[in-house]
């Protein structure tokens, strides 16, 4: 992958700081307890960028490791919410995901998204789906607000 498409997606300044982070992981060789420690609180689009710079650097151990602790918070995810479904807590667990975390997440507990798919889906599955994409429904609408709002206050302003 060419960094310039990474460097696009990410900006200059997360590009380089995530190129640092791969740097460290593999010159300190840290193990995936560490790398854990170092990924568990960021988003999954940044985890996934960390893991591609690793790949492009040939980095091969550090690539297996990010991909392995990838997985490993995917998983914690799924189970995070499983337990605040139970718990009727969703709203406070989906509040600390982003859209895109969300989204993966349906996929991790194995919710698909199609329409034939759906109709077949057990009702606790069916609830996980209408509750995560409300809740990607309810932040699109949020975006779209603010999205407005700096739009009506750049008109006002000039």
């Amino acid at each position: 992958m060419n960094s310039s498409v990474i460097n696009k997606l990410y900006g200059r300044e997360l590009f380089s700081i995530m190129e640092d982070m791969v740097q460290t992981f593999k010159e300190l060789n840290y193990d995936e307890e560490t790398i854990y420690k170092n990924l568990r609180g960021i988003n999954e689009s940044v985890r996934v960028g960390i893991y591609l710079i690793a790949l492009k650097k040939n980095y091969d151990v550090a690539a297996y490791r990010i991909n392995r602790v990838n997985k490993r918070i995917n998983e914690e995810r799924a189970k995070g919410f499983i337990a605040s479904y139970k718990l009727k807590e969703t709203d406070k667990f989906l509040s600390t995901l982003g859209k895109s975390d969300k989204i993966s997440l349906m996929s991790d507990l194995g919710v698909d998204v199609s329409l034939e798919e759906r109709i077949d889906l057990p009702d606790e599955l069916r609830d996980y789906y209408t509750i995560i994409s409300n809740s990607i429904m309810d932040a699109q609408e949020g975006d779209l607000r603010n999205g407005l709002d700096q739009f009506i206050n750049y008109k006002k302003e000039t």
